[in-house]
């Protein structure tokens, strides 16, 4: 039994195994005229088939996993063998590290991989119909669909039909083909399939196995080991309870409860996670992504719900506290305990500001000050009152202006904030003038008038004087 519970058709101990084959494995069918698929540049019929892959610069990685999991001398034999061969892209997408295929029975899963894109007998692209099926050489199913625009295989993409080798036939594809496991739970489907070792420590981390092995169902959007690589996430850095509760809603921001295939979702579509946030899904031609994240396996099943591979690690949108009725905002103290959470705060006019801490570590309070700098409260000015370590001092700010405070303990440790309102300019009413009495000079201005005139009227007495 391999790791998904398959009877593997080889012998344990063969140093170089060799298939047994079905003679019933072959389907003989015509395919649909319109099916338009160009064969590889690179090809040499009188070469074997990994031979072949070699050649053609774009299976490098499927050489190295033959190569791995001991399948070179099978795929050389006799034959005749069909394969489905991925590339390197494919395998890229997949997330497949042959690095972490290091023991027994995750080599044997690897086998099981890539024995299920084998099939005994040639089959060209004219002996495929839409519908039919193949046996591979794992024992399972592969299915096929054929229409005027593409022919798949048990949802993959073939890209380059009927590559000719001395010993079968090789079909390029554009994605790496998944077995179906033998149906168990989603941490055991999860544990099989040799590419989720980070997610199946995550999950023991956070203590999430059991929840994910109950009833259910549940659809589970798992990341690939290089997806937790890329998102440089270290389990060692989740210790405390806090920090375990911050990985457990990373977690569960991957699971929606409810079966969900991938026949059930459309372009547009939204679920809610286990944490409560949402996952947002588009659907195109090209790709299903879920909350950006790219499905690159979908409908993997399990006794307790489905798996979907995915190439990122979701991380789920920050969380906005809930604010207590009549509050627009909310400045709590910071976990320092020597500054407020807000130390800025610019609001519409009308909106209101509420200061809020309950059991706080010290006694705080909210001080008005004159400007910006000052530690000492300003006569009259707004005041919430003896510094406390439990507060609920509210303000509605009813015009343009700017309020400074601090808290009157720790003033000098710059324990301060400031709420900008509209403009944050206080608007000073300009003073009314009379318009009756506008043009109409006042009584010192009369004086001076008067003064001057005198003035000259006795410079020009005494001119007159001296004359006679």
């Amino acid at each position: 039994m391999n790791c998904y519970g398959y009877k593997h058709p080889y012998k344990r101990g063969m140093e170089n195994p060799r298939p047994m084959y079905n003679s019933k494995v072959m389907i003989a069918l015509l395919m649909t005229a319109s099916l338009a698929l160009s064969p590889i540049v690179v090809a040499d019929d009188t070469q074997d088939i990994p031979t072949n892959a070699v050649n053609t610069g774009i299976h490098d990685s499927l050489v190295a996993a033959l190569g791995q999991a001991g399948l070179v001398d099978t795929l050389s034999g006799e034959g005749p063998f069909t394969v489905f061969a991925p590339t390197d892209e494919a395998f890229a997408a997949a997330g497949i590290d042959l690095s972490t295929f290091d023991t027994d029975a995750k080599n044997a899963t690897l086998v099981d991989i890539l024995t299920y894109h084998v099939v005994a007998g040639q089959v060209l692209s004219t002996d495929l119909t839409d519908g039919m099926t193949a046996t591979a050489l794992n024992g399972d199913t592969l299915d096929f669909t054929v229409s005027p625009d593409a022919v798949t295989v048990s949802g993959a993409t073939v890209t380059s039909a009927d590559v000719m080798a001395s010993n079968g036939v090789i079909h390029v594809i554009d994605a790496v083909l998944m077995p179906p496991a033998d149906l168990v739970d989603i941490p055991s489907t999860a544990i099989s399939t040799g590419i989720h070792t980070s997610l199946v420590a995550a999950l023991t981390a956070a203590n999430l196995v059991s929840a994910l092995q109950a009833d259910g169902p549940f659809t589970v959007f798992a990341p690939t080991d290089a997806a937790f690589t890329a998102a440089g996430i270290d389990l060692d850095s989740f210790v405390t309870d806090e920090e375990i509760a911050t990985l457990a809603d990373i977690l569960t921001y991957h699971v929606v409860a409810g079966q969900v295939l991938s026949t059930d979702l459309t372009d547009g579509m939204t679920a809610t996670a286990l944490n409560g946030d949402t996952l947002d899904f588009t659907v195109s031609a090209d790709a299903v992504t879920v909350s950006g994240a790219t499905v690159t396996s979908a409908d993997v099943m399990t006794t307790n719900g489905v798996i979907h591979v995915i190439d990122a690690v979701l991380m789920p949108p920050a969380d906005t506290p809930a604010l207590p009725e009549g509050c627009d905002y909310l400045v709590g103290i910071d976990d320092t305990g020597y500054a407020f959470d807000h130390t800025s705060l610019e609001i519409a006019v009308g909106e209101t500001v509420c200061w809020m801490w309950t059991d706080s570590g010290m006694a705080h309070n909210v001080a008005e000050i004159a400007e910006e700098g000052d530690t000492m409260r300003m006569i009259g000015g707004l005041y919430s009152g003896a510094a406390a370590t439990t507060v609920d001092y509210r303000l509605t700010f009813d015009e343009d202006q700017t309020f400074n405070y601090v808290c009157e303990p720790h003033a000098s440790m710059d324990m301060a904030g400031k709420v900008v309102v509209g403009s944050g300019v206080e608007v000073v009413p300009e003073p009314v003038v009379d318009e009756d009495t506008d043009a109409t000079p006042g009584f010192a201005s009369s004086l001076a008038i008067v003064s001057i005139l005198g003035a000259v009227l006795i410079a020009q007495r005494r001119n007159n004087e001296r004359s006679d």
